[in-house]
């Protein structure tokens, strides 16, 4: 109007205001995103920031690996008898005086396969290792019927194909600029079907999160009032997995889910507080007061809540909270490597090259 005239501000069209009221949610997302790197651009290195969070996503995923490589060295000789008893009850065909060279096997293997991708050296064989690893770790401690273990491990593996997936399109790049390399190595193609694949095996554990609530909620364990939000919140949670599966908005939405799963971690899989009891750090009235603030479930240390009962807790939710740290690195790998050509963020996408020196990636 003549008021807007006079201060300079020009009124929206009515074809504007339907184009701006005709933005969905997803595109309102991307133009705060760009927003939001554009501001940051101007304080921070995005390239720089770009490569050190690769290496991070790495150390993430690997983490969970090097961390059973060390627990099987610092407790040899209990792992040594957990192998020894799942031999006895036929779960494993290993005899149990050969036992100690299972524990061997898995301290080297994940120790190998770790050391090959963090340290850039022989990657692609040390990614496909873990991979191995990860098929072979549930049969040999007979955890073929936990689903929630295998869910997990699943999510893991989708994220180390997602990591193959950008190895051996970098592979095959180098092939085509460096002299003297063969190029009958993988290409672009192969590599994309991997990376899709990696998106299906990462909603693994989300699936079989949202199927146990929703389970829950049909069998009457959660009210009714909570089984509403409850419902809501796994049919949103399915929504997320498709568009991840899809390739739609799959970045922001792997690092948001990382964001939250590297939160909840924390707050269920606090293994510290039940190593402080085991060594009388602090006493199990005192954990009753933290419970106010952290959902332990103190009935997980037995009749008595002895300090031996916590440091068996302790271990294995030691276990799993490095082994939801590696989740959290899959996540990661999905939104700095991007879901590959098979998708509809990015079906034209570019290879991304990096520059290679003499000493390796510059």
């Amino acid at each position: 109007g003549p008021t807007a005239g006079r201060l300079g501000v020009r009124s929206m069209t009515d074809g504007e205001a339907s184009d701006a009221g005709a933005k969905t949610a997803g595109e309102l997302i991307d133009d705060i995103t760009a927003a939001m790197l554009k501001v940051l651009s101007e304080h921070v290195n995005l390239t720089l920031a770009h490569r050190r969070l690769q290496w991070f996503a790495r150390l993430l995923i690997c983490i969970t690996f090097m961390e059973d490589s060390m627990r099987m060295v610092t407790t040899f000789r209990n792992q040594t008898m957990t192998i020894i008893a799942v031999s006895r009850a036929g779960a494993l065909p290993v005899a149990p005086e050969n036992a100690w060279m299972v524990v061997v096997f898995s301290a080297v293997v994940q120790a190998a396969g770790s050391a090959a991708v963090l340290l850039e050296k022989r990657e692609l064989l040390g990614c496909v290792t873990l991979i191995a690893w990860c098929f072979v770790h549930p049969a040999i401690y007979a955890q073929m019927g936990n689903y929630e273990f295998l869910a997990e491990t699943l999510t893991v593996v989708g994220g180390l194909c997602i990591l193959l997936s950008h190895l051996k399109e970098m592979r095959a790049a180098r092939a085509t600029i460096l002299p003297g390399v063969s190029a009958q190595l993988p290409g672009a193609p192969a590599s994309d079907w991997l990376c899709l694949l990696g998106r299906v095996l990462l909603c693994s554990y989300f699936v079989y999160y949202g199927f146990e609530k929703m389970r829950a909620i049909v069998v009457g364990k959660i009210t009714v009032q909570a089984g509403m939000m409850e419902g809501v919140l796994m049919m949103l949670l399915g929504y997320v997995c498709a568009l991840i599966v899809i390739g739609s908005r799959s970045r922001r939405i792997a690092l948001g889910l990382a964001c939250i799963m590297f939160v909840s971690n924390i707050v269920f899989h606090p293994f510290w507080y039940f190593w402080m009891i085991g060594h009388s750090v602090i006493s199990v009235e005192r954990l009753e007061d933290l419970k106010t603030r952290l959902p332990i479930d103190l009935s997980r240390l037995g009749s008595t809540m002895s300090p031996e009962s916590s440091l068996g807790v302790y271990d294995h939710e030691r276990y799993f909270f490095f082994q939801r740290l590696s989740t959290v690195g899959a996540l990661v790998l999905l939104a700095v490597y991007g879901p590959g050509r098979h998708s509809v963020d990015e079906p034209n996408a570019p290879v991304h090259m990096e520059r290679f020196t003499g000493k390796g990636r510059d």
